[in-house]
């Protein structure tokens, strides 16, 4: 774990890296295994409590469900690759496919540039920019409100509980720890507490934090 704050960092997503692949394959060719190298040795020196995000994507040609199961066989190489260059497993954050939905040339036949991966430092902040900007207060207050907070303090505590025991996902159990912290300060206070609405906003945004880090 980093002990860094969440205000260093920006809400935008980062690219580490795209590689590139052969028509209908997951194979990875000598140049982009250069590419995989040094997009780990990025990863291995940027310490940050952001997920690493991996996409993978296709060309237009073939069957959409093809496509969208290609794209994900190429997120899981990529995975794989990383991991075997010495990137730590709770580095990664999540892996997942956009197929032929997300086409950087806008074309039906077979380009080079569209059957990609993408290496991104995921977007955490961008869940929740700050909590002050939950929208909240005293009139919020009352069951309803109280069984949010204790939904998502359960989530909470389940997530860091499953994440602490399998040493994953370094920025989830940071977000979930910081979840579990202020929905259970937001939960303890009395409806008439001054400070339940500042908590219940806090516990909001650090539980979108978490879901964002999960991948969710």
């Amino acid at each position: 774990m980093v002990g860094l704050s969440l205000g260093a960092f920006s809400a935008q997503a980062q690219s580490l890296g795209t590689v590139n692949f052969q028509l209908d394959s997951d194979q990875l060719e000598v140049d982009e295994l250069e590419k995989i190298a040094e997009i780990a040795e990025k990863m291995n020196e940027y310490q940050t409590l952001k997920p690493t995000v991996v996409i993978g994507f296709t060309d237009a040609t073939g069957a959409s469900a093809y496509n969208q199961d290609l794209g994900y066989r190429r997120a899981q190489q990529v995975q794989n690759t990383l991991l075997a260059a010495g990137v730590p497993k709770s580095r990664i954050g999540s892996i997942s496919s956009r197929g032929e939905n997300e086409l950087l040339i806008s074309v039906a036949t077979a380009q080079r540039a569209n059957r990609r991966v993408t290496v991104e430092l995921g977007d955490i902040l961008a869940a929740c920019p700050s909590y002050r900007k939950v929208a909240l207060d005293a009139s919020s207050v009352g069951e309803a409100l109280q069984n949010d907070l204790t939904f998502n303090l359960n989530e909470a505590i389940t997530n860091y509980q499953v994440l602490t025991s399998s040493g994953t996902n370094a920025a989830a159990y940071q977000m979930a720890g910081a979840a579990r912290s202020d929905c259970e300060q937001a939960v303890g206070f009395k409806s008439d507490s001054i400070r339940k609405v500042e908590y219940a906003k806090k516990c909001f945004c650090s539980h979108a934090r978490m879901q964002t880090a999960l991948g969710n």
